[in-house]
């Protein structure tokens, strides 16, 4: 799964957005997917000790939000003959396997 890394210094300066989070200014906005944990730690750490003063965040997803078909008529064999699109949410990590928190 791809991580993301954003420069987070001086985000209590960061314009609000209107869900009620932040708007990342577009200086700072994440341009390269990482491939995995491993290579975002690695790159986060060459960041760091590039840019003096920098504070940089390796986002994980935990989520994935996506429209999937549901059966939404069958026959009366049971079988599905129409479909409609639901959004669903599908996790990433089990909830349950803490194995991932360094803490």
């Amino acid at each position: 799964m791809t991580h993301l890394i954003i420069d987070a210094r001086d985000y209590d300066n960061w314009q609000k957005h209107h869900s009620g989070g932040l708007l990342i200014p577009a200086d700072k906005r994440p341009t390269v997917l990482q491939a995995d944990r491993a290579a975002g730690e690695r790159e986060a750490l060459r960041l760091a000790s590039a840019y003096m003063g920098g504070c940089f965040v390796l986002f994980a997803p935990v989520a994935i939000a996506k429209r999937m078909p549901e059966a939404s008529h069958v026959n009366l064999k049971g079988e599905p003959i129409y479909y409609r699109n639901v959004a669903r949410l599908i996790p990433t990590l089990d909830p349950e396997d803490h194995s991932d928190i360094p803490f």
